[in-house]
């Protein structure tokens, strides 16, 4: 059964829901790590109430939950441990590495998500429109990081981090959409194994990281119960924004979607904290958006009959 189509208002609505999701957990996140100054535990209660929001909804006859078979189970444990790995990684190479190559590197990210899921998930290569834009968007990223912090790569071993970074969130980008595409299940489903699965690798993180050794010497501070609730709040809404948001549109878009996230909340973080900031990074900031909001999906390629009576596909 062919998948049904989705408009491009159904599109628009859900991309702008989870990028404006996206953008207020930012702040709240930062606001309440800020007064819960334990990264993990904040996280961690994130991950607790999507969990738990999902079950107390199938408890009370939702039905958004189906049986925990071993179809649903593995792809979504082998998808969290791409992205505890992935985090890992972030860590390491921003310990080797400076903003600037970061991001940097994620400017990159929609190039090669589009080139993995022409070469193995049926889509054709973007337009010229296409084209154009993401050349635009890493083009002004790189102008950005010029005219701010620069690159800077802690030897071999900072880019051979930095790569693995790159590629592991690249595979997680597509892999989630082919998730989408090949099992069936309910976006709630998806909420709730992506959360709950998450939570092993979030409390080997607290220790870790050495949160445990100073939970007693932390001390609240003002409004952290309220913070602290409204980020697991914001942590339901963009679990189901962003599940929402990849099965209407390709992997290729939605990491360039989050790419356009994070240098909006850049330019509107220079603009209102012009900390040392000139008008030329600025532009490259706007310019790098504007390039963004040109790409278009990439429609799946069209299958043609081929000698011996096997399937081609072409472009």
């Amino acid at each position: 059964m062919a998948p049904p189509t989705v408009g491009l208002a159904e599109k628009l609505f859900w991309i702008l829901a989870y990028s404006g999701c996206s953008s207020t957990m930012l702040v709240i996140n930062k606001l309440a790590v800020g007064a819960l100054p334990l990264p993990t535990v904040v996280s961690g209660a994130q991950l607790v109430v999507s969990a738990a929001v999902v079950v107390v909804m199938q408890m009370f006859g939702a039905k958004v939950m189906g049986p925990m078979d071993r179809t649903r189970v593995v792809p979504f444990v082998l998808y969290t441990a791409m992205f505890a790995a992935g985090l890992f990684a972030n860590m390491k190479a921003l310990l080797l590495t400076n903003v600037g190559a970061v991001i940097a590197a994620r400017s990159c990210l929609p190039v090669i998500v589009c080139i993995i899921e022409w070469a193995f998930m049926g889509r054709s290569l973007p337009s010229a429109r296409s084209t154009l834009s993401l050349a635009g968007v890493v083009g002004f990223a790189g102008l950005y990081i010029r005219f701010d912090s620069g690159v800077d790569v802690n030897g071999a071993s900072g880019y051979v981090w930095l790569f693995i970074w790159w590629m592991l969130l690249a595979l997680q980008m597509t892999y989630g959409k082919w998730m989408t595409e090949k099992i069936e299940m309910t976006q709630w489903e998806r909420v709730f194994y992506t959360n709950a699965f998450a939570i092993p690798p979030t409390i080997l993180l607290f220790f870790f990281m050495g949160e445990f050794g100073n939970v007693s010497d932390v001390e609240m501070g003002d409004g952290a119960w309220f913070w602290l609730i409204a980020s697991c709040v914001m942590g339901v809404g963009i679990s189901y924004s962003g599940w929402r948001t990849r099965s209407v549109i390709t992997a290729t878009t939605f990491t360039l979607v989050g790419v356009l996230n994070k240098m909006a909340t850049i330019a509107f973080t220079v603009i209102v904290w012009p900390n040392d900031t000139t008008a030329a990074s600025i532009l490259a900031l706007v310019f790098c958006i504007l390039f963004g909001l040109l790409y278009q999906d990439a429609p799946k390629r069209k299958e043609r009959p081929s000698i011996g009576g096997h399937k081609a596909t072409m472009s």
